[in-house]
């Protein structure tokens, strides 16, 4: 089993008409540790209400990120990976967005930021989520959310890792068979990619992607990226969604 894969986050309209950086953040790649390999996924999206929202959403990844390759060295097995060992990485990216916040004298709310992960083996994979975006997998020819985007009482409110009530607020599945495809993203691709009254994902949108990916030549990392970035940042989907976007997307080669 091989990995291929692309990623892009793009800044939004509301961003870029005010001179801000996009709050958007990612990583992803496939990673081998002994005789396997894995695909990690993660997304995160600092809230647009705080000064560092997209400091927290690198953190909150970077952290998720070192802790899960810590965890796949030690037990090499994602049947082993338990919902405790998952909420340790969320405290683990939580703690350290405390820290920063203590040495830059703000508040930890001021990193707020969502995160959605996916850690994908030869036959298992382990799916995690706070906040909104989403992360879809085909099956069977369709193409099906993980979780659906967790909203806040309020509109465009949502929750987040830096929240007290975090863990209370962290979805998790363990799943015995590994996807073929997969996509994550933040918030400001859900309204044009999901639709929120049939609870599905569109595949019109998701299936050409993934076919495009399938036929790059490029092994692992894809070069198909720079082509990724063009398409987030066109008009038409500008138009419909100001916000930044973020879209991570593998295929199994």
């Amino acid at each position: 089993m091989t990995w291929k894969f692309t990623s892009s986050s793009v800044t939004g309209r509301s961003h870029a008409d005010r001179g801000e950086n996009g709050q958007d953040y990612h990583r992803a790649g496939s990673v081998r540790i002994a005789e396997s390999e894995f695909f990690i996924g993660l997304a995160a999206d600092g809230a647009g209400s705080t000064t560092d929202g997209g400091r927290g959403a690198e953190i909150a990844c970077e952290t998720a990120w070192e802790c899960i390759i810590g965890t796949l060295r030690q037990d090499g097995d994602l049947s082993r990976v338990t919902d405790d060992r998952i909420r340790g990485w969320i405290i683990a990216s939580r703690d350290a967005i405390g820290s920063e916040a203590a040495n830059t004298g703000k508040q930890l709310k001021d990193y707020a930021c969502t995160l959605i992960g996916a850690v994908i083996g030869k036959d298992r994979a382990v799916f995690f989520q706070i906040g909104d975006g989403a992360i879809v997998v085909s099956a069977d020819g369709e193409y099906q959310t993980i979780f659906w985007p967790e909203q806040g009482e309020y509109a465009n409110t949502t929750f987040f890792v830096s929240d007290d009530t975090c863990l209370e607020r962290l979805n998790i599945l363990h799943s015995a068979s590994s996807p073929a495809e997969i996509a994550l993203f933040t918030d400001g691709l859900q309204n044009l990619v999901l639709s929120f009254s049939q609870k599905k994902a569109h595949a019109g949108f998701f299936r050409p992607l993934f076919e495009a990916l399938r036929k790059d030549p490029d092994n692992g990392f894809s070069g198909f990226s720079g082509q990724l970035d063009n398409f987030l940042a066109r008009d038409d989907i500008s138009a419909r969604s100001d916000d930044d976007k973020t879209l991570v997307l593998a295929v199994q080669d």
